[in-house]
């Protein structure tokens, strides 16, 4: 829970990957080649806070297809059902998952954040929040935030269908509300769904038998056998 709750992974990438990237980028200044930093593009340097929220909604839009990815590609599934075994929704099941799955997304969002030029402090915060977010909508609570609020910001009511065993992660677009804190992705991708019947939440192989394991370390071991189709 704090490894995940703190940001772990994310901190640690972002500090590790921005000594190298920024290596590689006095490297192709070398051949004339610059990289763009939003603050510059949208002259935002002197809106600190305008600019922080251009980086959230960035942010947010690569983050709906990187869960759209784990729950498309076969192989980063995966790691990515241990997070949809939960049968029993609650203030910490966005703490449970798989090690390999948060660091792949960490990486990439670290890298995303360092071509738009996020400043450390600026990616502090935005861990602290979509975390704090990530949390309250996993809550077993019903708790819709009405018919705009719901378009705004992801609840707990949106999210929950994410979780359900039918709607959550099976179908033609292989789930519903992928949306990480703003629904906007959903709505604009047609993967939103408001109307759905409150199912019960995990995933239909666990239900059958399948080991997803009681431990965390347990539950690590079983990931990577199942990534290579050992489990």
């Amino acid at each position: 829970t704090l490894l995940h709750r703190l940001g772990g992974f994310a901190l640690i990438s972002f500090a590790l990957l921005v000594p190298v990237l920024d290596f590689l980028e006095a490297e192709l200044r070398v051949f004339g080649l610059a990289r763009y930093q939003l603050d510059t593009l949208l002259g935002l340097s002197a809106h600190p806070f305008m600019l922080f929220a251009v980086y959230f909604v960035v942010m947010d839009f690569a983050d709906y297809w990187i869960h759209r990815a784990q729950h498309r590609w076969a192989a980063w599934w995966q790691l990515h059902a241990l997070h949809h075994a939960n049968e029993h929704m609650s203030l910490w099941s966005d703490n449970r998952n798989h090690l390999l799955d948060d660091m792949a997304r960490d990486v990439l969002l670290a890298v995303l954040s360092w071509f738009m030029g996020i400043s450390p402090e600026q990616f502090v915060v935005w861990v602290a929040l979509t975390r704090g977010l990530q949390s309250m909508q996993h809550a077993n609570v019903r708790l819709p935030f009405g018919w705009l609020g719901e378009r705004l910001l992801v609840s707990p009511y949106f999210h929950r269908m994410h979780h359900a065993i039918s709607s959550g992660y099976e179908g033609k677009a292989y789930g519903c509300n992928f949306g990480v804190v703003l629904p906007w992705w959903d709505l604009a991708f047609g993967t939103a769904k408001y109307d759905a019947p409150q199912e019960r939440t995990g995933v239909r192989d666990a239900l059958q038998g399948r080991n997803y394991g009681a431990s965390f370390w347990m539950q690590q071991k079983l990931g990577v056998l199942r990534l290579f189709g050992k489990a």
